[in-house]
């Protein structure tokens, strides 16, 4: 096909989610009927964001990039980075970046992702106060550790442990402060959460549990936390890892449908209310269901490549297990660990000794693994997680 021919797809957002779409597309479109541009609002390409915390270890965020800019130029991508996607008109389907660049697009796909979720606090904007997303936010919170001793963490989900983990080797007393009454509530059970617990708090980790958070106080840098029940927690940093919520404010600008607690409403083929126009990863909302891990992000972008290029499939879920050491804790969840243990057979062990706790749920006539949580010793996850497949 002659270059005069071909569609221009837009992505705006160069993520993780971003960068598998360009790959999956590359790889599909033997024809080359599509040429791409990119819009990445941040100086670096694409970089392994659930490898993030590494970075404190690595002081180098260049080692997390997943697609140096020779890569998008060597495959013929046009990327655009350090410059932000600010309008969409839908009408003359052109984009607008925040740099003054317009580009015409056959087809666009938004994979802009989520911010951190701030609570509106008294004191919340003080210095010493951090936002986990970027590698940007690593380096300020690095810099800043160099200078502090006590660090609080709000969260208690994936990305919250990881970077109390992570501050914790910085040699910082760390809190964790969860809002929920355990951590690891959409990956673990409340048993397998006890356990988490009790190897964290064994670290010399501080976690506090059903805390809402209500003040910041300090005169111009923060001093501590307060609670709703009068509690304190005196620390001069404290960085906020409590949830996602989707960028979506692009789409509304341009009239796209967004849901009520927000993310961009898409259907089986991820198509937004406007035909041209497809979201994936973090920013999308699929049946009433936002994902704030990686793998159904990396499906929707693979879904939409595929049919962009013949194919005719449905978004599925696909995995969503998760199998990781948090402050040095294995852990993992596989198949079905959510299901209905009425209607299965449950084969599970404990040992508060050693803090390992495993969990299998069979077929009721015990031939089929359906799925497992497993703290402490994850080391045969993976041959699980397989026999849970077949």
């Amino acid at each position: 096909m002659s270059f005069a021919e071909q569609q221009t797809i837009v992505v705006i957002g160069s993520g993780m989610v971003g960068l598998r779409f360009c790959e999956q597309l590359t790889a599909f479109d033997e024809r080359r009927r599509y040429k791409l541009v990119v819009f990445c609002e941040e100086a670096r390409s694409a970089y392994d964001r659930v490898g993030l915390f590494s970075f404190t270890a690595q002081r180098d965020a260049e080692k997390l990039l997943l697609a140096r800019r020779d890569w998008y130029e060597a495959v013929g991508i046009t990327l655009h980075l350090a410059d932000r996607a600010i309008h969409i008109d839908r009408d003359r389907h052109i984009v607008r970046s925040m740099k003054g660049v317009n580009v015409e697009y056959d087809l666009l796909i938004l994979a802009m992702g989520a911010y951190p979720r701030v609570p509106s606090v008294q004191g919340i904007q003080k210095q010493g106060i951090f936002v986990y997303r970027t590698a940007d936010d690593l380096e300020h919170i690095v810099t800043s550790a160099r200078k502090a001793r006590t660090c609080a963490v709000l969260g208690g989900g994936l990305s919250a442990l990881e970077v109390a983990g992570a501050v914790s080797e910085l040699g910082l007393l760390t809190h964790i402060v969860q809002p929920g009454n355990q951590l690891l509530s959409a990956h673990l059970d409340r048993a397998g959460s006890q356990t988490l617990l009790r190897r964290i708090r064994d670290l010399g980790v501080n976690v506090h549990l059903s805390k809402t958070l209500t003040e910041a106080r300090g005169e111009s840098h923060i001093q501590g936390i307060v609670f709703d029940d009068g509690t304190t927690i005196d620390c001069d940093m404290l960085i906020i890892s409590d949830g996602i919520r989707s960028r979506d404010e692009l789409a509304r600008q341009a009239g796209i449908t967004v849901g009520e607690q927000g993310g961009i409403e898409v259907n089986d083929r991820l198509q937004t209310n406007d035909p041209r126009i497809f979201a994936i990863g973090e920013c999308a909302l699929h049946s009433g269901t936002k994902f704030g891990v990686t793998a159904p992000g990396y499906t929707m972008a693979e879904t939409v490549a595929a049919n962009f290029c013949g194919d005719s499939r449905p978004f599925e879920y696909g995995d969503l297990s998760i199998n990781l050491k948090l402050l040095g804790v294995d852990v993992a969840c596989f198949g079905q660990w959510e299901t209905d243990t009425e209607n299965v057979a449950v084969l599970s062990e404990e040992d508060a000794f050693a803090g390992v706790y495993r969990k299998l749920l069979f077929t009721m006539d015990g031939k089929q693994l359906l799925g497992g949580i497993l703290v402490g010793d994850a080391s045969d996850a993976t041959t699980l997680a397989v026999l849970a497949k077949t």
